[in-house]
């Protein structure tokens, strides 16, 4: 099986390897991709899919997209909480009304999130948040991805290097299985 693997791949990846990568004749595909990687909701798990199909090479595309999906993460890490509380000083009333719902059903998910911790877990429920939030932003589903996930790792006041590194994770676990999707390399396994 792996023999005839290597067999069908290695006239591509000969033929990728040999074919120079010319930015000019890319550009407009990585203007793309970096774009596409930032918007909330679509993400680089969704712009390698759309790069990939327009002809750049794989590799490339999921560095870019990853690169690129994860820069809007320390800025919503830093400045959500900044936000939500200049919200409260707004003479607009739904507007304040909002972010009290916003913190009250954060507060209220995390508390259902500790409470149905059994007893019997080796995990503190910090790894345990950690974990989730992995999780959470490596289902390649829309909804899911490193904005609701920063945002839901500062509504849980979840540590910035931590929940920073998860994301990260996540978002690269996210890419892969859209770039290995879209490639065709799950078809082959």
């Amino acid at each position: 099986m792996l023999d005839l693997m290597v067999y069908r791949l290695a006239p591509l990846m000969e033929a990728a390897a040999n074919a120079p990568f010319v930015w000019q004749e890319h550009i407009r595909k990585i203007v793309i991709t970096a774009l596409l990687s930032m918007v909330p909701m679509f993400e680089g798990r969704y712009a390698v899919t759309v790069v990939v199909g327009l002809g750049m090479p794989p590799v490339f595309a999921y560095v870019l997209a990853v690169v690129a999906s994860y820069l809007p993460v320390p800025f919503i890490l830093l400045l959500l909480r900044p936000v939500l509380d200049w919200f409260y000083t707004l003479p607009i009333k739904p507007v304040r009304a909002f972010a009290a719902w916003l913190e009250r059903r954060a507060a209220n998910k995390r508390a259902d999130m500790r409470d149905r911790k059994g007893k019997k877990t080796r995990l503190s429920s910090e790894t345990a948040e950690l974990i989730a939030l992995y999780v959470f932003v490596a289902l390649p589903v829309p909804g899911t991805g490193v904005w609701m996930g920063s945002a839901i790792a500062t509504l849980f006041e979840m540590p910035f290097g931590k929940s920073a590194l998860a994301i990260l994770l996540g978002n690269m676990t996210a890419c892969l299985i859209t770039t290995l999707i879209a490639t065709g390399a799950v078809a082959v396994f």
